[in-house]
């Protein structure tokens, strides 16, 4: 498995407890790193991700939302929507990651950690929204 792929898993595991811990991200993270044993150089990668996700929620959740018609975030499983978090913000704000390579990495981690139905769920979303919001420039 790629050290990017690893790094994605890791990124959603961060954000699926972010969404669960009654403690502001920051401490999260922290806690994360101490009780995990995950290799120094998973996270640069993993951490951009987290704290691009993070700092830019409320434009992917809005995106979402409205990609995902008859879904409200609140009830989709914790897994798909770290999941869908973590590749909107590739999608949307790393330039040097083709779309299609996000997608195609979030389907392969949904195969993995959530629900059988969970990776044709994430392709419909993503790829609508690869389709109608192209890469969004740093402001």
């Amino acid at each position: 498995m790629s050290l990017r792929r690893r790094s994605r898993i890791v990124a959603m595991q961060i954000l699926y407890q972010i969404q669960l811990a009654p403690a502001p991200a920051p401490i999260v993270l922290e806690r994360f790193w101490q009780s995990q044993d995950t290799s120094a150089e998973l996270r640069p990668f993993a951490l951009e991700l987290v704290e691009g996700t993070t700092a830019h929620l409320e434009v992917i959740d809005t995106l979402l939302q409205d990609t995902s018609m008859n879904w409200k975030l609140h009830r989709m499983p914790v897994v798909d929507l770290s999941i869908l978090r973590c590749a909107t913000y590739e999608i949307l704000y790393i330039d040097d990651i083709d779309p299609a390579t996000s997608i195609n990495e979030a389907i392969e981690i949904a195969k993995s950690y959530s629900t059988p139905d969970s990776p044709k769920f994430i392709n419909g979303i993503l790829d609508n929204i690869r389709k109608k919001h192209p890469h969004v420039p740093e402001s």
